[in-house]
């Protein structure tokens, strides 16, 4: 029959004891592959190869059996270590098993390895995969699996450590914190495995770049961390930061494509920025704040000014949600005027919010904030239902023709699944034409989904609903994606009509983006004319609405109602 191999190892001085022993193994249908062995020296010599079993004598005449089973289990503390004497007393028995032997046979008793053989190596094997599972629980409770960094449980130890240390010798501490910017575009683009495959490239650089007593962390996701212990002067944790800069700034090569990375860095001082771990974590969390705020990567030693700057951010924004719950909001309009008769044909609506302490904050500040923490779907709603409500207000009142309403939609307003719903059914409760409203998306809204902002600009102008596309050419659609957009009006963005007529460049765009839109048979309206000569430049080119300062700036509505009646408010002012 087949025999089954075994590894062996034969600690033994005596030639026929260990021939007996490998007869009673074969007998049993094991077929050793063995070494045989009966000094110090030339045991340390075979225990470089892996064993399956171990059989040692327990008495011999250079060479101890307790000893020998140190050096085995010095070397691999799971494998079998079984005594096989002529000369073991009960008392030696127990002792040999309490030094971490298996078992122990008497030499004049091998039957017994029939039953004992095959049940220490499986037990070998039992002890071997609950080692490795422990090992590994260890490995993952402190470190990253994927990148075998520090993960954030050991950070926290160490950055707590190191800080003591630091503390009792008067020394410094840095921490770094930095993140990828736009992983998740390459994620995206290139696939969750090029992603990981970035972090451990990045990881690696991290590694090699750090001193040699650097602790580098993976904290989550794209976000890292290293600590710099032993600072003497702030001098040399900058040129660790300058060290670190550019070995990011090196192309890393992922999918066949070389792709620059950047990333944000933020970084704190212990004790000048905290007094203690989570002080400075804190501190390092702001400075990062700040350089993503600021976008596209960089960094920013963390300085008290931030901290004051947070704080009145996250104070804003706790007013912001006051001020959403209760409706603390107002809406002022800006005409647009028709160039050939000064009439108004519509109107927009501007948000305004006043502080009850601040005074007026600027939508410049307050939107990207409520963008910025989701505050802006209801504001939206509130500010498209305030508008519907004038124009309703302004039917009752007998103003006829009624201006069309230009409302405003944030990229996050656009994509809600539910806008559709939500602009039909305010419509329906203030009884208005469809067509009496005008929907405002940018351009660079509409090109971060092409596709799906095209299906939603349907079921909009399915509904009757006018499509302007504001701050034209500002963005990148192509011309090919404005003739698939149902789009009504065309804007043309102040930064244009700002330097005209002077500017040739701004002076060829905008003639330019006028002649498309005749052509296209899509209305067109040039904002933010403040001065005569830019409305004459746009009269002579044929724009047919304008908008801006020179006719009037955002007001109440009750200032508006007086230019929504005959005779044509701004015909005076036409060239």
């Amino acid at each position: 029959m087949d025999r089954i191999p075994l590894q062996a190892l034969i600690i033994e001085d005596v030639e026929d004891d260990a021939q007996l022993l490998l007869r009673e193994l074969r007998r049993n249908g094991y077929e050793p592959d063995y070494v045989c062995v009966d000094t110090e020296e030339a045991l340390a010599e075979a225990l470089q190869n892996p064993w399956q079993i171990v059989f040692s004598d327990f008495t011999m005449p250079t060479f101890d059996g307790i000893k020998a089973l140190r050096l085995v289990r010095q070397k691999d503390p799971d494998v079998p270590f079984i005594f096989v004497s002529g000369t073991l007393g009960e008392e030696t028995a127990v002792e040999a098993v309490k030094s971490g032997a298996q078992d122990y046979i008497l030499k004049g008793n091998l039957r017994r390895l029939s039953a004992t053989v095959p049940r220490e190596l499986q037990e070998s094997e039992t002890r071997r995969q609950r080692r490795l599972a422990e090992k590994r629980l260890r490995f993952l409770a402190n470190y990253d699996e994927l990148t075998a960094l520090p993960n954030r449980a050991l950070f926290d130890r160490r950055l707590n450590q190191l800080i003591e240390q630091a503390r009792r010798q008067g020394l410094k501490v840095g921490l770094v914190q930095l993140n990828l910017v736009r992983f998740r575009d390459i994620n995206s683009s290139l696939g969750q495995n090029a992603g990981d495959q970035l972090l451990k490239k990045i990881a690696r650089r991290l590694v090699k770049c750090a001193r040699t007593d650097d602790v580098v962390v993976r904290l989550a996701g794209d976000e890292f961390a290293l600590i710099l212990p032993s600072l003497v002067l702030k001098s040399d944790l900058v040129q660790s930061i300058g060290k670190l800069r550019r070995t990011l700034a090196a192309p890393v090569t992922l999918c066949g494509y070389a792709l620059q990375v950047h990333a944000s860095i933020g970084v704190s001082v212990f004790p000048d920025d905290g007094k203690d771990a989570e002080e400075l974590q804190r501190s390092v969390a702001m400075a990062m704040h700040r350089v993503k705020k600021e976008g596209k990567g960089g960094c920013r030693f963390f300085k008290p000014e931030i901290r004051e700057q947070l704080h009145q951010r996250l104070s804003l924004e706790r007013d912001l949600a006051q001020a959403v719950k209760g409706q603390r909001f107002s809406l002022h309009y800006q005409p647009q005027v028709e160039l050939s008769s000064g009439r108004v044909v519509a109107v927009e609506a501007l948000l305004r919010w006043t502080h009850p302490d601040r005074g007026p904050i600027s939508p410049a500040i307050f939107i990207p904030l409520a963008e910025e923490t989701g505050q802006i779907l209801p504001i939206g709603q509130w500010v498209l239902a305030e508008a519907c409500r004038q124009v309703s207000h302004w039917q009752a009142t007998g103003i006829s023709p009624t201006p069309r309403m230009a409302v405003n939609l944030s990229a996050f307003q656009f994509h809600q699944r539910n806008l559709v719903e939500i602009v039909s059914r305010i419509i329906k409760h203030y009884q208005l034409d469809p067509e009496q409203l005008e929907i405002e998306i940018t351009e660079t809204a509409l090109m971060q989904d092409p596709d799906t902002a095209l299906q939603m600009l349907k079921k909009l102008r399915d509904l009757g609903l006018s499509i302007s596309l504001d701050d034209f050419g500002t963005g990148y659609s192509s011309l090919s994606y404005l003739k698939r957009f149902p789009v009504n009006v065309l804007k043309i963005d102040k930064t244009f009509v700002d330097g005209l007529p002077n500017d040739l460049d701004n002076a060829a765009i905008t003639r330019a983006i006028i002649a498309m839109t005749e052509r296209l048979r899509l209305h067109v309206v040039a904002e933010g004319v403040e001065t005569r000569e830019q409305l004459e430049f746009l009269h002579n080119e044929g724009c047919e609405w304008v908008q801006g300062y020179y006719f009037q700036r955002p007001v109440p509505a009750d200032n508006i109602t007086p230019l929504l009646t005959p005779p044509p408010p701004f015909a005076s002012l036409l060239p």
